[in-house]
């Protein structure tokens, strides 16, 4: 899922977060003369969404990872910026060393990289992935006759390690425009769970900004209920594993009135039943839809919607 696309009303996700971003540095340069400490947490915020995506690559000796961190940073498919944000592909030590510990790959966007063979501490590693990473299987081009093998093995690999696994010839690019279309999704799934962090901290800034300093609370919480708050923040709210059901079974992004209704009306639906583990997240889903609805040219007045 291309979660910018589904709210934001622009294609392209560098489109769809410029504006949110030019936003953010607004409100810094807002609160600056009134309330310092808030200008300073929103500047922060700015600073972990600009801060790079590393992406490890990851796997045993002799399996290809230098050639693939080659191809990565060869192509701007894999080093464009995602939000703001630059991408490093990083080259980890090799797993399974004796006497060396294998490398931590806890919170970062990882490509796992096997050939033919897959050994036990690579299906321990690929099952730790998640939807923070995907395997490759490099060298794809010895892998039976065709590169109909190859995708025929790489789907193998897939069913034995529960991970996304695609074949690739790092060495000369084979492959490539797969393994680029699997990394563009992790990565704009990591800025984005990046996005879905920043509200939490603007309601606890909202919460204590400096009483003695008036407008530093009211500048927060008007862009908190701006359009653009609200549609920045719910898009980053759909990247929850807990509502990939919903976003699976959800109308796709409105581009007509009559379109953001209807998501609107659907989202307004989920929140009216018992979700008691993210009622509040598909409330704001919700109220965005509403927000795209008026700003297509909805009538507040109608009853169907409240805003």
């Amino acid at each position: 899922m291309r979660t910018g696309a589904r709210l934001m009303a622009v294609g392209s996700m560098e489109d769809a977060t410029a504006e949110p971003m030019d936003e953010l540095r607004r409100l810094a340069y807002r609160l600056m003369p009134i309330d310092q400490r808030a200008a300073e947490a929103v500047h922060s915020i700015v600073g972990s969404l600009t801060a790079p995506l590393q992406v490890l690559v990851a796997g045993r000796s002799g399996v290809g990872r230098s050639a693939v961190v080659r191809l990565l940073e060869s192509d701007d498919r894999a080093t464009r910026r995602v939000g703001g944000a630059p991408v490093i592909p990083t080259e980890t030590r090799a797993f399974d060393v004796p006497g060396a510990s294998d490398p931590d790959l806890t919170h970062h966007c990882v490509v796992y990289v096997v050939v033919d063979g897959v050994r036990d501490v690579d299906r321990r590693a690929a099952r730790r992935l998640s939807d923070r990473g995907f395997v490759v299987v490099n060298k794809a081009d010895r892998v039976g006759d065709g590169w109909e093998a190859a995708v025929g093995r790489a789907a193998e690999i897939a069913d034995e390690v529960g991970t996304v696994t695609v074949p690739l010839v790092a060495l000369t690019g084979e492959g490539g425009g797969a393994v680029f279309d699997v990394l563009a999704r992790i990565l704009e799934t990591a800025w984005w769970r990046r996005v879905d962090g920043m509200r939490s901290v603007l309601d606890r800034l909202a919460a204590v900004a400096d009483a003695d300093e008036a407008g530093a609370q009211d500048e927060v919480e008007r862009y908190l209920a701006d359009e653009g708050g609200v549609i920045f923040a719910a898009t980053a709210v759909l990247v929850r594993p807990e509502l990939q059901a919903f976003v699976a079974a959800a109308p796709a992004r409105p581009n007509t009135v009559d379109e953001a209704l209807r998501c609107a009306t659907w989202w307004g639906g989920q929140a009216q039943r018992e979700h008691p583990a993210w009622p509040d997240a598909i409330s704001l889903v919700q109220r965005a839809y509403v927000r795209r609805w008026a700003s297509l040219g909805g009538r507040p007045d109608r009853p169907e919607v409240a805003p």
